[in-house]
């Protein structure tokens, strides 16, 4: 009886810790990272432009996080400038869900033609998740493109085992800003535009449950 407990308490304590698990940004390197104020727009309370900004893939760029919810919507969205804010405006990834825990890579990026991208622009990416039931949580990396860049090596993106993803169904389509797709202007307005249909996304794919094949 006494074993029966005690398995019984760690099996709680293992899933209260998976019901709080975040998740980490690990490559394009993330500003930073707090835990407590992950779920706060629009970098997880990382304000600050890092220094430290990552060359990217002009096309085909690749990212990779750590995955601490064992079923999660993602969605992937890009701001272009060395600066901008909360201006997170163009889904390059539209939402899908992602079960399984631990490493997780997502490759094959492509741009819109309209952001006239070149070597040497600047841009963050921001990656948002529905891993915490009460809000979105938040992961920005600041970015340089570049024409001479390359993916990381397999050892910092990878699937741990048991990592699957399927495509939710969300109308649209990904490779246009927000501010087009609803017909508003950019600046302020866009960028609130922006995060709205962020979290409509997630709250749609999570509501509909309907799923579509996704590859990673």
């Amino acid at each position: 009886m006494r074993t029966a407990t005690l398995s019984t308490s760690t099996a709680l304590v293992a899933f209260a810790s998976l019901a709080n698990a975040h998740f980490n940004l690990d490559y394009p390197a993330a500003r930073g990272f707090d835990e407590d104020v992950l779920g706060t727009f629009p970098c997880g309370g990382q304000d600050t432009v890092s220094s430290n900004r990552t060359s990217w893939p002009l096309s085909g760029g690749s990212i990779a996080l750590t995955m601490g919810h064992i079923d999660a919507n993602v969605e992937v969205l890009i701001a272009v400038g060395s600066d901008p804010g909360s201006a997170f405006n163009t889904i390059i990834r539209p939402t899908f869900t992602e079960q399984g825990l631990g490493a997780f890579c997502m490759t094959g990026f492509t741009l819109p033609s309209s952001l006239n991208i070149s070597d040497g622009t600047e841009a963050t990416i921001q990656v948002v998740t529905n891993g915490d039931p009460d809000r979105g949580l938040y992961n920005c990396a600041d970015i340089t493109f570049s024409s001479t860049a390359t993916n990381p090596d397999s050892s910092v993106c990878k699937n741990a085992t048991g990592v699957t993803t399927t495509q939710a169904s969300v109308a649209g389509n990904p490779n246009v800003t927000s501010s087009e797709a609803n017909g508003t202007t950019n600046g302020a307005e866009s960028g609130a535009v922006g995060m709205r249909v962020g979290v409509e996304n997630l709250l749609l794919a999570a509501l509909t449950g309907v799923v579509l094949s996704f590859a990673l």
